[in-house]
């Protein structure tokens, strides 16, 4: 119920009153909040452009003994990337590959990866290293072959072989 009640305060984009329900409800009844209630509160915070709110509200929560989940290192990252601060959002990638052993998923890392290529220091970064392969390195180069497998020039191969598995 107080996890739906924070949910609620943090859609409504009501900062204030969704940080001091965090801070207590929790301990009126004594209870130790989820890593779900910490991202809500991350996420609110960073939707909201708050994210120096956000990094204290992180060093709250660790110095408590909590760290966030891998989620929760992800949204910040991606702000990041967004606002193109890719020395912080290594340096929170490295954070969470401590924290969690892996970098977060591959939605809040696309635009970092993004703003390093363009600046070409993808090498200079350790970018490889660090977060993996491009996976979408494959699909650009698959895109191709599908759109030459499919063109006017190649279509009457595809369709005999289809004509065939008919006949059979």
């Amino acid at each position: 119920l107080m996890y739906s009640m924070l949910q609620v305060l943090a859609r409504s984009e009501n900062i204030e009153e969704a940080l001091a329900f965090h801070e207590e409800q929790y301990a009126l009844y004594d209870m130790k909040p989820s890593p779900d209630s910490d991202r809500t509160i991350i996420q609110m915070l960073v939707k909201a452009n708050e994210i120096t709110r956000a990094l204290d509200f992180k060093e709250s929560t660790e110095k408590r003994g909590r760290h966030l989940d891998i989620l929760s290192y992800g949204s910040i990252i991606e702000y990041f990337g967004n606002n193109n601060q890719i020395g912080s959002a290594l340096a929170m990638i490295k954070e969470c590959r401590k924290v969690h052993g892996s970098p977060p998923a591959e939605r809040s890392l696309e635009q970092l990866r993004i703003k390093c290529r363009q600046q070409g220091i993808e090498e200079t970064v350790g970018l490889v290293e660090l977060i993996g392969e491009d996976p979408r390195e494959w699909v650009k180069e698959g895109e191709h072959k599908y759109k030459r497998e499919y063109s006017k020039k190649n279509k009457h191969l595809v369709q005999m072989h289809h004509n065939l598995s008919v006949r059979i």
